[in-house]
């Protein structure tokens, strides 16, 4: 489906509603057509499903799903979501049981990506945010040479980027919970805060009443002051064209530089390469440099 990186399951209605569920949209044409399909499946069933159809075989081999269905119950089916930037490797799944969901798979060939998002998940299931919710963590291995993580799920809809949020309180509630917790390094300079690293529209959704779900903790590291605010304005404005009504603060020049640094050295080659450049464009706009690449 759309970038051909979500594999849907045609053998249930719930199961295909559920998949539909992992298509990550943030414009508001992409969200109303993915919730025209949700519902015309949810009448129709899964045979309405576009797309090519495929027989697969889940990566990592019977021993990695024999232990986690060892370790979380059984689950007879699963969607399958792939990363489309060929610089980000991993996979993930959407576990189900009767089309109904067990939990939330992330499987990388090195660990480093989900320890550090473990050490956040810990971090914030002790401090408790009270501006976003997070999902918990329900499982945690390694296997066959795999190493895996399982999240709980979130509802099963698709679900829209959070809108009219109060940034600089979310961003200082992930300083407070990270802050304990998240491991400093030795070469990171005092002043540098704790950041989610990627806190874009597409990682703060709502989904259902209630606070919005932050979710993909991978990159939860330490960065200049503001880094998680002028990246999310930064992406606001290169995919929704919704742009800050205040102008840059100044002490906001160094996370910009930070992340123009950061994304100049991603791969031209990747899928999401001309969002990569329009960001750039953002970010370099900020910081009174040359807009060219």
């Amino acid at each position: 489906m759309g970038t051909r990186n979500v594999l849907i399951p045609s053998g249930s209605r719930r199961g295909a509603l559920a998949g539909i569920s992992l298509i990550t949209r943030s414009r508001r044409p992409a969200l109303a057509a993915q919730w025209g399909l949700y519902y015309a499946v949810a009448v129709l069933g899964p045979g309405l499903v576009p797309g090519e159809r495929v027989s697969w075989e889940p990566p990592g081999g019977p021993v990695l799903w024999g232990t986690l269905a060892v370790r979380l119950g059984s689950f007879d089916d699963l969607a399958f979501y792939e990363r489309p930037q060929a610089s980000r490797t991993g996979l993930a799944a959407l576990l189900l049981r009767k089309g109904r969901s067990v939990g939330f798979l992330k499987l990388r060939e090195e660990p480093g990506e989900l320890d550090r998002e473990h050490q956040a998940m810990v971090a914030l299931a002790e401090a408790r945010p009270e501006t976003f919710r997070v999902p918990r963590v329900l499982d945690r291995g390694e296997t066959d040479g795999w190493h895996w993580m399982v999240l709980e799920a979130m509802p099963p809809l698709p679900a829209a980027p959070a809108r009219r949020v109060a940034l600089p309180r979310i961003v200082a509630d992930i300083q407070r919970c990270l802050g304990p917790l998240l491991p400093r390094p030795q070469d990171v300079p005092e002043r540098w805060l704790p950041m989610h690293g990627d806190l874009t529209p597409w990682n703060l959704r709502r989904c259902g009443r209630g606070l919005p779900w932050l979710i993909d903790w991978e990159d939860a590291s330490w960065a200049p002051p503001g880094a998680d605010q002028v990246y999310y304005e930064a992406t606001s404005a290169a995919v929704l064209g919704r742009r800050s009504a205040s102008p840059p603060e100044p002490e906001h020049v160094e996370a910009a530089r930070f992340w123009i640094e950061r994304l100049t050295s991603r791969s031209r080659d990747d899928h999401d390469a001309p969002l990569t450049a329009r960001l750039i464009t953002e970010l370099r706009s900020r910081v009174s440099l040359p807009a060219s690449r």
